[in-house]
């Protein structure tokens, strides 16, 4: 038996692939991916403001705690007075350390009566932080005196609201029967003066209080002051 084998010639014509006709959006398609884009934005944008808000507000905390524990330790090493001053309102040396600003000093261990001077340089909050102005008033901390402080180059005195620590740590009540017990609170936003602008409609605020007896800051949230 003999095997037959077939061979079917194809035309090139024939073989030719058929064309393809490629898919694209309609408008009504086009229009529903540009609204489900701009609904993103309108939702994302908020939210990645609140989380810049939320790491300013966490540094500025680490910044106030690490200032007091510094003023506290000064105190106890010197065997004198240390405090953090704060620059308010009355401050004429300069309109950007109000209420944004603070820095560590100490008392001269053997002339306590000397001017205090800086222990390093001044601490600037992050943008967009202040402290509240309330904080910082006279009725809530005692006010340190003949403070001698340094902007750029030039050397000044001066009175500032302060938490004042004594030699044993705890906070000073010689100078002053105001202990700052009510805390010292800061926000996002802006203080003209003495009239604060929040960008947020927060309720409670970070707060750093203090111990009258051991000197120790204790964090924690709490409505305007």
């Amino acid at each position: 038996m003999s095997l037959v084998i077939k061979f079917r010639l194809v035309s090139s014509s024939s073989s030719r692939l058929q064309p393809r006709f490629s898919q694209a959006f309609t408008l009504v398609e086009l229009m529903a991916v540009i609204g489900i884009i701009a609904l993103l934005a309108v939702v994302g944008v908020p939210a990645i403001k609140g989380l810049t808000g939320s790491g300013g507000r966490k540094q500025a905390l680490a910044q106030l705690l690490g200032a007091m524990e510094v003023a506290r330790n000064t105190a106890i090493s010197t065997g004198t007075n240390a405090a953090v001053i704060f620059p308010d309102s009355t401050f004429s040396n300069g309109e950007a350390y109000k209420y944004r600003s603070m820095a560590v000093v100490s008392w001269n261990p053997t002339n306590s009566t000397s001017p205090a001077t800086m222990v390093g340089p001044w601490i600037v909050l992050p943008q967009g932080i202040v402290f509240f102005p309330n904080s910082l008033k006279p009725a809530n901390l005692p006010t340190a005196t003949n403070i001698s402080f340094r902007i750029l180059t030039s050397s000044n005195t001066g009175n500032f609201p302060a938490v004042i620590f004594q030699s044993d740590g705890g906070l000073d009540e010689n100078n002053s029967t105001i202990v700052p017990t009510n805390g010292i609170s800061y926000f996002e936003g802006t203080v003209n003066g003495t009239t604060t602008n929040p960008i947020s409609k927060m309720t409670n605020f970070e707060t750093v209080r203090l111990n009258r007896y051991t000197g120790r800051a204790i964090p924690t949230l709490a409505p305007a002051p």
